[in-house]
């Protein structure tokens, strides 16, 4: 003959195991969705290959210091600065 505290004991084993279970599916959900890359949209594309983090986790990033552009006073990174479109940019190459 059932209790009520082995019916209660039932009910308390029944919720942990649903609520592990859905801990257990959320952080595979998450896990999944770090590993997987992502459009600009935010949607999975597949075809874009691992994510920079993934390809080269090992790799620094190289710094460059900015200058400030003497026609138009915006800081740039002298590499790969382009034209601001005024006449005298020292950029407009």
């Amino acid at each position: 003959m059932m209790s009520l505290s082995k019916i209660l004991l039932l009910a308390l084993v029944i919720g942990a195991v649903w609520f592990g279970w859905r801990w257990i599916n959320r952080i595979q959900a998450i896990s999944r969705a770090r590993n997987t890359p992502r459009r600009t949209d935010g949607r999975r594309d597949p075809a874009a290959g691992p994510s920079p983090r993934e390809a080269k986790p090992y790799a620094a990033a190289e710094a460059e210091d900015m200058e400030k552009c003497p026609e138009c006073g915006a800081y740039v990174a002298p590499r790969s600065a382009v034209s601001c479109g005024r006449p005298a940019c020292p950029y407009g190459r």
